[in-house]
């Protein structure tokens, strides 16, 4: 039915209206397992089996058979995770993961270890990063010479399936990331019957501990004792506090997890490609905004969100050496912003989008 729609966005979001409130909203009790099985059946696997055009496991076969191992690492760092750094290095920046340490030329030179902050990644692979030895063993060294974005080699039909979707999720995504508290949802993702609402607790670090009680006691009409006991809870993290259409919630989670699962279809280098190309389109809106222009915006409060879009902007843009071209250009045009965003916001730099001016403004070609 999705293949032969005319109109993916429409047929899309009639299917998300019925099955996300269900799956994140409506039962009584909540658990986390049940959740991930339904979100992995009824939501996931049909958006792989629209995108491959066939089972999922059979597409994925066939794009490794069509396609060469990367010779980019890319390994997203977590925090407090052990990685290396050593002489030969163009600057003090550029980092290898440990796997690719152990089986690279640099195990037997001058290196430095430390802890990762976490939001980085490794560098191997990186012609520019290295005065030698650039690839470890794993990344393919014959092909250390240059670093050149591989040619796309999925086939056009899927090539064309690939950006409708991502062009259909990535906005989603965008969405509801950046959704405010009087915004109404969009006619096709209303639910039929559901007027149930939800009081949201955004981690901000700003508001006070009475401001929470008494938004507390106007959202969720209980007394103030009650709302003084539930402030408490979360005395040591002060929050921000909205009251959201439960649907609205529930698409929200939703667009979180889509963040994970586009980390890993782009794993592809040919989704990864359509991805780019999708993320860096102007929007059709009288801003006429990129959606990873939105995102970088938005990024001082996306609170927790915003490792996802960091994460997505290490597999995607950064792996290209293109699209890092593309990229660079539109972080280079909202670095005044993104800088007064930063200075706005109250969360260190390590975890700002500001952080990744050193893998755009210490690249020499860039």
């Amino acid at each position: 039915e999705w293949q032969a729609s005319t109109d993916l966005k429409l047929t899309l979001y009639t299917y998300l209206r019925k099955q996300v409130p269900r799956i994140f909203c409506q039962k009584e009790e909540s658990n986390p397992n049940e959740e991930e099985e339904e979100v992995e059946r009824l939501l996931l696997h049909p958006l792989e089996y629209f995108l491959f055009g066939e089972d999922p496991d059979e597409g994925v076969k066939k794009l490794k058979q069509g396609s060469s191992s990367s010779q980019l690492c890319g390994r997203v760092f977590k925090e407090g995770e052990t990685v290396y750094s050593c002489d030969c290095a163009i600057d003090p920046t550029c980092v290898l993961c440990m796997d690719c340490f152990q089986e690279s030329v640099h195990k037997s030179h001058r290196y430095k270890m430390h802890a990762s902050s976490g939001g980085g990644f490794c560098d191997c692979g990186d012609v520019e990063a290295w005065k030698i030895g650039p690839c470890c063993s794993i990344h393919d060294p014959e092909a250390a010479t240059d670093m050149v974005t591989d040619e796309c080699t999925l086939e056009p039909q899927l090539c064309e399936r690939s950006e409708m979707l991502f062009r259909v999720l990535l906005n989603y995504f965008t969405d509801f990331l950046d959704w405010a508290e009087d915004r109404q949802l969009l006619a096709l993702l209303k639910p039929e019957k559901d007027n149930t609402y939800a009081c949201v607790l955004y981690n901000d670090e700003h508001h006070s501990y009475d401001h929470v009680i008494y938004t507390l006691q106007r959202s969720v009409n209980c007394d103030q004792a009650e709302a003084q006991n539930h402030t408490a809870l979360i005395d040591k993290e002060p929050l921000r506090v909205e009251v959201l259409h439960s649907a609205v919630v529930a698409h929200q989670t939703l667009a979180l997890r889509l963040g994970s699962w586009f980390q890993k279809i782009i794993g592809y280098s040919g989704f990864r490609q359509a991805f780019c190309r999708v993320a860096l389109e102007p929007n059709t809106d009288q801003t006429s905004i990129c959606c990873i222009s939105r995102l970088m915006l938005l990024d001082a409060t996306l609170y927790k969100a915003r490792k996802i879009v960091h994460e997505l902007i290490f597999c995607s843009m950064l792996m290209e050496t293109e699209f890092k071209r593309l990229f660079a250009v539109e972080f280079t045009k909202l670095y005044k912003d993104l800088q007064n965003n930063f200075i706005d916001d109250d969360h260190e730099r390590s975890i700002s989008i500001t952080a990744l001016s050193v893998q755009i403004f210490t690249v020499p070609t860039l």
